[in-house]
């Protein structure tokens, strides 16, 4: 990740609130305090504006129908987009977060810029701890995220994050996706909005399922049972079974880990769920291709909304389901 943190004029356009959530950064990009959306925003170094501006060709000729986003501020061209493309600014989306913030329902933990500004991330955390089993607490989250150069939607994103090793589930919320940059955009924020302050019920039942599952313990052949229909063995003997073993490798790996035997939850249906969320999100459980910042930029769309979201939502459902017929 700190490959793709944005610099400007040797600043890291960052911030996080009392200690650093993800980057080893220096001191001086750590709040004293819990900050408020201005705050942030200023710390940050987001206090920039985008603007979409017309292409031309070589004769000097307005190419119709598409235009580029540009950094107001360094003059950067960030991306080239359609002309049905609407730019959210980077306020917006501490705008979004905002009416939740003063209500004291989440606090502002990191802000910042990845990819020269095409990417913009604000990290909100809830009051609410929830705890799976003796010292194995999960956080509550919230991650906004937004692009300028066309690649990606608006994302608000509830999210559960296990204290003890940083593995993520990303909480499915009925009638919310991803805001596409077209259309009524203010329309759109004002529903996910509403979507995202009725969450509490996602993180609720998350938490009663966690509970049973560090409640139930497993058995060799249940573990066997679960990972196989997981990762099901490949038809050819190739490349599809080295991946495949790859993947099984990184899970027993972690599984063995001390965070995965803490006493409170060693040999039970949660240690196994969260050897497969952790070798989703930190291991080599998928490959990504591409320079280190482009695989870290895929590592962590696919952790928290794509593939990996949704295998590890698959691990989850299929452990509840075997821990209670267990």
């Amino acid at each position: 990740m700190p490959a793709q943190i944005s610099f400007q004029n040797g600043k890291a356009e960052a911030a996080f609130a009392l200690k650093p959530a993800w980057w080893d950064t220096a001191s001086e990009y750590v709040l004293d305090h819990v900050p408020n959306s201005d705050e942030m925003i200023q710390a940050a170094r987001l206090d920039w504006k985008v603007q979409s501006q017309p292409i031309f060709n070589e004769q000097g000729q307005i190419i119709e129908g598409f235009s580029t986003t540009v950094r107001m501020d360094t003059g950067a061209h960030l991306g080239v987009v359609s002309d049905s493309f609407r730019v959210v600014q980077n306020a917006d989306g501490f705008r979004f977060l905002d009416d939740l913030i003063r209500d004291g329902v989440m606090k502002f933990e990191s802000a910042g810029a990845l990819r020269g500004g095409r990417t913009i991330w604000a990290l909100t955390r809830m009051p609410s701890v929830d705890m799976i089993a003796e010292d194995d607490d999960v956080n509550r989250y919230c991650l906004w995220l937004n692009s300028h150069d066309g690649t990606g939607a608006i994302h608000a994103i509830p999210t559960s994050v296990r204290v003890v090793c940083s593995n993520t589930a990303a909480l499915a919320i009925r009638g919310q996706r991803g805001i596409r940059h077209i259309g009524d955009i203010k329309a759109k924020l004002k529903q996910a909005h509403k979507l995202l302050s009725q969450a509490d019920k996602q993180f609720t039942d998350f938490r009663e399922k966690g509970q049973l599952l560090a409640s139930r313990r497993y058995s060799h052949m249940d573990a066997k049972q679960f990972i196989n229909t997981l990762i099901p063995e490949p038809d050819d003997s190739g490349r599809s079974l080295s991946i495949r073993e790859r993947k099984v490798d990184e899970v027993r790996k972690t599984l063995r880990n001390e965070r995965q035997n803490l006493p409170s939850i060693k040999g039970t249906w949660w240690s196994l769920y969260n050897a497969i969320s952790e070798a989703v999100d930190h291991g080599r459980f998928y490959g990504f291709r591409g320079s280190d910042r482009t695989r870290a930029e895929n590592r962590m769309t696919s952790v928290l909304m794509g593939s990996g979201a949704d295998f590890k939502q698959k691990a989850l459902n299929m452990a509840y389901d075997m821990a209670l017929a267990s």
